[in-house]
């Protein structure tokens, strides 16, 4: 059924609010009067700003086509840019159009997504020249939030894809972050990454220690799917969990923006236009096949 009003989930002390019709963004996580995630502004949801929301998904790709532009199966493609002045075409387009409520309890949500091309314009392919068909699915406990995200092919020929969630978090004074991983892709002045590289000290969260103004927008390798963070003064660590499939993590840590992200991915960045000989953790989807994880974050005490 569509939904255009927003939805809520509570457990315990926890509350989830979701946005069906706003890219089926996470418009709200709280712990009490605590916000777990970055709060929406209430008019960045009237007007269906899904940038400034608590979070949202990213399908059927995660961060950046290069220029929009990319070649599968003998055919060449242009995307929509449709990210503000940005020159490259971002997180897919399941964040920019309504979902459908399939399910809803007191303490799940099941949204869906049917996609259907429609049609190539001026400016390219409005979204993705493909058809799928894509599942979101929240369910809250007094513990925390457990998101499954999954993707399946329901066209008639085979196309990559991917997977990704994007969570905003507040920096808040003393915020820690712990997240483990083996490489870093440094990014040229296009933003679009040209080498991998070893963690470099200032950027490595190995063990947990404040985040400090990092200024990332960087996609790391060899993730385990674990991380933390930790608000000490407030007595509150969200514990970060992701099935393998998310082998990959972007920091996405700005300066002096008051947030922050830790977005558990599928593939690199551009992994579209770098799929000759090189393992970008794009999965090739046959026709009818899924491509599915689940992301969960815990509410706790710090240790």
């Amino acid at each position: 059924m569509a939904v255009t009003e927003n939805l809520s989930l509570e457990a315990g002390e926890l509350r989830l609010d979701i946005a069906p019709a706003t890219g089926g963004a996470i418009t709200g996580f709280r712990k009490g009067e605590f916000d777990l995630m970055r709060p929406t502004p209430p008019e960045a949801l009237a007007r269906g700003l899904v940038r400034q929301t608590s979070g949202y998904p990213l399908i059927p790709y995660s961060n950046r086509v290069a220029h929009g532009k990319f070649s599968y199966g003998g055919e060449s493609f242009q995307l929509t840019h449709n990210f503000g002045d940005h020159p490259h075409a971002v997180h897919g387009n399941a964040w920019q159009r309504a979902w459908t409520v399939e399910e809803r309890t007191n303490r799940v949500v099941v949204l869906v997504l049917e996609h259907v091309p429609f049609g190539f314009g001026p400016a390219g392919w409005d979204g993705w020249p493909f058809r799928y068909r894509a599942m979101l699915r929240f369910a809250l406990s007094p513990e925390g939030l457990s998101l499954t995200l999954s993707v399946e092919n329901t066209d008639e020929k085979p196309w990559p894809a991917g997977l990704g969630l994007h969570p905003f978090f507040p920096e808040r004074p003393g915020t820690q972050l712990r997240l483990k991983a083996e490489g870093v892709w440094i990014n040229g002045p296009d933003s679009l990454p040209v080498s991998l590289e070893p963690i470099p000290e200032q950027w490595d969260f190995g063990t947990l220690r404040p985040l400090g103004e990092p200024g990332l927008d960087h996609l790391f390798t060899g993730w385990q799917g674990e991380a933390e963070i930790v608000y000490s003064e407030h007595g509150i660590r969200l514990g970060i969990e992701a099935d393998p499939v998310f082998r990959n993590a972007v920091i996405y840590a700005p300066k002096g923006r008051g947030f922050f992200a830790v977005e558990p991915v599928t593939h690199m960045t551009d992994a579209i236009n770098r799929m000759d000989g090189e393992d970008t953790g794009l999965v090739v989807l046959a026709p009818g096949e899924v491509l599915r994880g689940e992301i969960r974050v815990s509410v706790t005490r710090p240790a």
